[in-house]
Protein backbone atom coordinates (compact mmCIF):
# COMPACT_ATOMS: atom_id res chain seq x y z
CA UNK A 1 0.00 0.00 0.00
CA UNK A 2 1.30 3.25 -0.84
CA UNK A 3 1.36 5.99 2.13
CA UNK A 4 0.82 9.46 1.33
CA UNK A 5 2.99 10.85 4.04
CA UNK A 6 6.17 9.14 1.97
CA UNK A 7 8.98 11.20 1.36
CA UNK A 8 11.05 11.06 -1.66
CA UNK A 9 14.71 10.25 -1.64
CA UNK A 10 16.79 13.23 -2.69
CA UNK A 11 17.84 13.14 -6.10
CA UNK A 12 21.56 13.45 -6.65
CA UNK A 13 23.44 15.96 -8.30
CA UNK A 14 25.88 15.00 -10.98
CA UNK A 15 28.86 17.31 -11.23
CA UNK A 16 30.26 18.41 -14.85
CA UNK A 17 32.94 15.73 -16.13
CA UNK A 18 36.76 17.42 -16.15
CA UNK A 19 36.89 18.90 -19.17
CA UNK A 20 40.16 19.20 -20.83
CA UNK A 21 42.05 15.63 -19.36
CA UNK A 22 41.35 13.58 -23.17
CA UNK A 23 43.00 14.79 -26.04
CA UNK A 24 44.29 14.19 -29.57
CA UNK A 25 47.78 14.46 -30.71
CA UNK A 26 50.42 13.12 -32.99
CA UNK A 27 53.72 11.42 -32.49
CA UNK A 28 56.32 10.60 -35.11
CA UNK A 29 56.57 7.19 -36.01
CA UNK A 30 59.86 5.38 -36.40
CA UNK A 31 58.91 4.33 -40.21
CA UNK A 32 58.16 8.03 -41.19
CA UNK A 33 54.83 9.85 -40.67
CA UNK A 34 53.39 10.46 -37.72
CA UNK A 35 51.14 7.81 -35.73
CA UNK A 36 47.82 9.68 -34.27
CA UNK A 37 46.48 9.28 -30.65
CA UNK A 38 43.38 9.88 -28.37
CA UNK A 39 43.63 10.01 -24.37
CA UNK A 40 45.08 11.18 -21.77
CA UNK A 41 48.78 12.39 -22.53
CA UNK A 42 51.83 11.22 -20.87
CA UNK A 43 49.80 8.17 -19.42
CA UNK A 44 49.30 4.90 -20.83
CA UNK A 45 45.83 5.67 -21.30
CA UNK A 46 46.00 6.48 -25.03
CA UNK A 47 44.09 4.67 -28.02
CA UNK A 48 45.26 4.49 -31.35
CA UNK A 49 43.53 6.82 -33.85
CA UNK A 50 44.90 6.91 -36.92
CA UNK A 51 48.28 7.55 -38.90
CA UNK A 52 49.22 10.45 -41.83
CA UNK A 53 51.98 10.98 -44.16
CA UNK A 54 52.33 14.78 -44.87
CA UNK A 55 51.45 17.51 -42.69
CA UNK A 56 48.49 18.39 -44.42
CA UNK A 57 46.73 14.74 -43.23
CA UNK A 58 48.00 14.98 -39.91
CA UNK A 59 45.95 18.13 -39.50
CA UNK A 60 42.70 15.86 -41.46
CA UNK A 61 43.59 12.86 -39.12
CA UNK A 62 43.77 14.99 -36.01
CA UNK A 63 39.99 16.40 -36.43
CA UNK A 64 38.34 13.52 -37.68
CA UNK A 65 39.75 11.92 -34.11
CA UNK A 66 38.57 14.67 -32.13
CA UNK A 67 34.87 13.92 -34.00
CA UNK A 68 35.59 10.44 -33.30
CA UNK A 69 36.27 10.71 -29.52
CA UNK A 70 33.78 13.26 -29.03
CA UNK A 71 36.35 16.46 -28.64
CA UNK A 72 35.75 19.75 -29.52
CA UNK A 73 37.19 20.84 -33.06
CA UNK A 74 39.44 23.70 -32.97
Amino acid sequence: MIDATRIPAPRKVRGKRSQGTHTVWSEPSPKGGYIIYAGIRGTDVKTYAGMAMSPTTLEYGIRKAKVKFNLPVD
